[in-house]
């Protein structure tokens, strides 16, 4: 039983339940292990060939992060064919994965002004789906939301300027008081059905940067990007990393801590605490 084959049958089975990019995700990673090993059988699967195709990625000048996403796609399968008895062992009980931190990007306090100050006053300038993307960027910046909840996010899941909403990646409910700045990007008539007009993925990212560079922002942007914003923006603003991460619906405070990093302003004022000695 080919280890591919067997994979692509527990993909089939679930891409309804996953998000477009997720199976997209899910497929390109299980082709790159039969890039690396086309006739690989499922009863051959051990620890050695997992260290192999490590080595393997290594070499083709795979960077970390991308390797440690390419091995956790490949022990997702192998779980689940331990599970039903299809392996006999897992392979992944004696390998470890791992984390890898990269360094993520976000627009800082002042960037975000900027940004909103330039589409309030030259937002007349951009196209129509610039403008679409622009607006749903910048509510995702004060709100916190993922591009899949936002895509998704409808009438019914506002009231009283709040957002009370099952998150789309993770199944887990949200529950996010909407500040100022994100109300004025709300439509003016909350119609029935989706709040805003959210195009597909890449050709929301290439119409966001067009958008962005018109209004003056010449560095790379991207739809997560504005997640990353509102996480650093609340930690500088002194907002309590619990509530922080209940915000953002992380399960654990570890995920949230990792924004702090990036915060020198978070940091130095948590050092100043030295002083009270």
């Amino acid at each position: 039983m080919r280890f591919f084959d067997t994979a692509m049958q527990y993909l089939d089975k679930e891409k309804y339940n996953l998000a477009p990019l997720s199976v997209r995700t899910y497929f390109w990673n299980l082709k790159k292990i039969a890039d690396f090993k086309p006739d690989l059988q499922c009863e051959d699967l051990n620890a050695d060939v997992v260290q192999e195709y490590k080595v393997y990625l290594v070499k083709r000048g795979n960077r970390a992060v991308t390797i440690n996403k390419a091995l956790s796609v490949f022990r997702n399968f192998t779980n689940k064919m331990f599970q039903d008895g299809i392996l006999k062992e897992n392979p992944f009980d004696k390998v470890k994965i791992g984390r890898v931190y990269s360094r993520r990007g976000f627009l800082t306090k002042g960037e975000l002004k900027r940004l909103c100050l330039n589409f309030e006053d030259r937002g007349m300038s951009l196209t129509q789906t610039e403008q679409d993307v622009m607006r749903v960027f910048l509510f995702s910046c004060f709100t916190g939301l993922r591009y899949s909840d936002l895509r998704s996010l409808d009438a019914s899941e506002i009231f009283d300027w709040k957002i009370r909403k099952q998150m789309h990646k993770t199944g887990d409910p949200v529950y996010i008081p909407i500040p100022v700045q994100a109300r004025l990007l709300l439509p003016t008539e909350m119609k029935a059905g989706k709040v805003f007009r959210v195009v597909e993925n890449s050709h929301f990212n290439r119409t966001l940067r067009s958008a962005a560079q018109k209004l003056g922002y010449h560095k790379h942007i991207h739809c997560h990007l504005a997640r990353h914003t509102f996480a650093t923006t609340c930690i500088t603003l002194g907002i309590p990393l619990p509530v922080t991460s209940k915000l953002l619906g992380h399960r654990n405070l570890e995920t949230t801590l990792i924004y702090a990093k990036y915060v020198d302003a978070f940091l130095d004022k948590e050092m100043k605490k030295f002083n009270k000695l």
